[in-house]
């Protein structure tokens, strides 16, 4: 959304004196949106539960369980954990499936506990 911001505010003087305005109000609610979203949803990336450590995730597998929770499926998947500062490592557990598609292969970020390497959550 910022990046439209800034192609209409690059838009406004490159056309006629009739536009300018248009696309300068379009600009300030597009990037003010944009903005607006960014900062509702920074303390949902930036707090690590107490007790856990953030890091990324690789799906290895993943596969349909038949269950249902609060209207999602549960997928059961292997991930291979990936901590900054320690040994990678491999954990299967069943999570709620709240992302449209699931890849081998794909990065996720997870919280885990390191007392516990088998507690593993979806950031």
């Amino acid at each position: 959304m910022i990046g439209a911001a800034i192609a209409m505010v690059v838009g406004a003087f490159a056309l006629p004196d009739e536009a300018r305005i248009g696309l300068l109000g379009g600009a300030v609610g597009v990037g003010g949106s944009g903005l607006l979203l960014a900062y509702l949803d920074w303390p949902s990336r930036s707090k690590v539960p107490a007790g856990k450590v953030r890091a990324d995730a690789f799906v290895i597998d993943a596969r349909l369980t038949g269950g249902e929770a609060a209207g999602s499926r549960m997928v059961e998947m292997t991930l291979e954990v990936r901590p900054k500062d320690g040994i990678p490592f491999q954990v299967t557990r069943k999570f709620l499936a709240t992302m449209s598609r699931i890849e081998s292969g794909q990065k996720l970020t997870v919280y885990y506990d390191p007392a516990d390497p088998d507690r593993v959550e979806l950031a």
